[in-house]
């Protein structure tokens, strides 16, 4: 989890001074961080749900309303501009989403540029996902001429970029560069690379790899011109309301921008609070309390809700994390006090312990652990195009996710298997032997009713090296069986995935529980493979 440190003077300039040491120590640890150090600097560890808590400034608003200095929705007025900004249709196939604001007046001190830094530093690694879903641009708005354009330039494009004194070429950045090494991977395979540039022709940066020393920030700067890019619009826009708040409470102005992102009109940003209605018998039961509709109130508007007559929510713009009723009854609870809940013991009459699937599955981690092999935990959601198209195998019926907003994870996985070549495909220059094995769910569709599903906990193990061989791979299915004393046996199959003649079917009894194999070279050219996979997959349950 992220840890940040901010000044102890600092956090009470922006309270105001209006609270003491002893109230700060007590009252920091309940608002739902770890307080690791207090002294003249200050250090928490924020949890990953409260992004807006990153900076000193947006920690101060929190704390500000929790402490009830100033309750409820914290409002940001928004001043209307002539700033425009154009989003280039060529962009949409690279990096396609992009806001922007302008922020003047910003009172700038050594304090106030570290926490910007810091910000933007962690808001990059965790809100981010290390500047893949976000990244974050900042600039001296005084330095830059509108309308600004996002595009793409080919690779051969040249400007300046922070810590250097020369022209590079984008190509060059991307190799040479510090920066650009670092992040290169997430351009990779594209012609022409992502760039904001102004009326001028000057560049501003390329996201999301490095700014341009043309409008970078001095010791001048106080009006500041923001552009943030990514994949998924809301995570951006949410980026973007966490930065202009930090801003905001070192009193600056926010300005409109307004963006023609691929011919339709778009001013940004949007304070508006997401709305959300929710019962007050749900919250009540799901903290143990049965508080009335003022004291509730009370307690939400400690955590910067506001609060209409129908219990309707008001959420900021920068709370990523409210997605459920149960994210508000959190909330309340931490508005109410964790220290003022009282612990109950349960009218259970169960007794606990581990379910009996979960000590087998453990048991057989170990197995491979102790087998020389390397975990990996995939996610239960794939594409069709590694399902099929990468496995050389037919289309069957998968469960397909409604209003998926990624094509890449768009569809419950039926195996495990193609999602561990995908593990391969990225860890290809890594060195080898590289044997791996994951047990996880897979969610299997019904065939008569295919709305329907069932799910099942499977064991997958891959081998990948220059003599990975059926008979290497058997070696360590023998060794699982033979330590959770069962019987098997093998039988010929043929699947599009493996080389016939070296391919088989787990038999144990008289059940097909699983299939085993060297993968087939077509399949190993699909994932751009160099080196033969051999592997088997199995049903755990059904094993147990």
């Amino acid at each position: 989890m992220p840890v940040i440190t901010f000044s102890k003077r600092e956090l009470k300039n922006l309270l105001q001074g209006k609270v003491s040491d002893k109230v700060l120590q007590e009252r920091i640890p309940m608002i739902g961080v770890s307080l690791d150090a207090f002294g003249d600097e200050i250090e928490v560890e924020v949890f990953p749900d409260r992004p807006d808590m990153l900076s000193v400034e947006g920690f101060a608003c929190a704390m500000s309303a929790f402490l009830d200095l100033t309750p409820g929705l914290r409002k940001i007025p928004v001043h209307k501009s002539d700033y425009r900004a154009v989003i280039d249709r060529k962009v949409k196939s690279v990096r396609p989403e992009a806001v922007c604001a302008v922020i003047k007046n910003v009172k700038f001190t050594d304090e106030a540029i570290r926490s910007l830094m810091q910000l933007q530093e962690k808001l990059h690694i965790t809100h981010g996902r290390d500047r893949k879903r976000v990244a974050i641009g900042v600039h001296d708005l005084d330095k830059i001429q509108f309308p600004v354009t996002y595009t793409t330039k080919p690779r051969d494009f040249e400007f300046i970029p922070l810590e250097e004194t020369r022209k590079m070429s984008l190509e060059g950045i991307l190799t040479q560069h510090k920066k650009g090494v670092a992040y290169a991977h997430l351009l990779d395979g594209y012609e022409e690379y992502p760039i904001w540039i102004d009326a001028r022709g000057t560049v501003l940066s390329m996201p999301p790899i490095i700014n341009s020393v043309d409008t970078m920030l001095d010791e001048n700067t106080q009006n500041i011109f923001l552009d943030l890019t990514g994949y998924n619009k809301k995570w951006v826009e949410y980026a973007l309301h966490i930065v202009l708040l930090s801003l905001h409470m070192r009193r600056g102005t926010v300005f409109s921008v307004e963006v023609n992102d691929a011919g339709r009109k778009v001013v940004y940003p949007d304070f508006t609070p997401r709305k959300m209605k929710v019962d007050l018998a749900y919250l009540n039961k799901w903290i143990g309390l049965s508080l009335n509709k003022k004291d509730a109130k009370k307690c939400l508007e400690k955590m910067g809700y506001g609060v209409t007559a129908d219990f309707t929510m008001q959420i900021p713009a920068w709370r990523a994390d409210i997605m459920h009723p149960c994210d508000i009854a959190e909330d309340m609870a931490v508005g109410y006090g964790y220290d003022r809940l009282t612990p109950e013991i349960p009218e259970l009459t169960t007794i606990a312990r581990e379910n009996p699937t979960e000590t087998f599955v453990r048991k057989v981690a170990y197995l491979c652990c102790g087998f020389g092999l390397l975990e990996v935990k995939n996610y239960v959601l794939t594409n069709t195009r590694f399902l099929f198209e990468r496995m050389n195998a037919p289309e069957e019926e998968v469960i397909e996710m409604e209003n998926a907003l990624n094509l890449d994870y768009n569809v419950l996985r039926p195996t495990l298997l193609p999602e561990m070549m995908n593990v391969y495909a990225i860890n290809k220059h890594h060195e080898l032997p590289q044997n791996l094995f994951e047990v996880g769910k897979v969610v299997i569709p019904d065939d008569s009713t295919p709305e329907k599903c069932s799910e099942e906990v499977r064991l997958a193990v891959t081998l990948c090296h220059p003599s990975a061989s059926f008979t290497e791979v058997k070696q360590i299915l023998d060794a699982i069986m033979r330590n959770m004393e069962k019987r098997y046996s093998l039988a010929e199959k043929n699947h599009p995935s493996f080389i016939d003649g070296r391919c088989g079917a787990i038999i144990l009894g008289n059940e097909e529980i699983g299939v085993i194999g060297e993968i087939h070279p077509q399949v190993l050219n699909n994932w751009e493979l160099e080196n033969p996979v051999a592997a088997f997959e199995l049903n755990v349950e059904r094993l147990m």
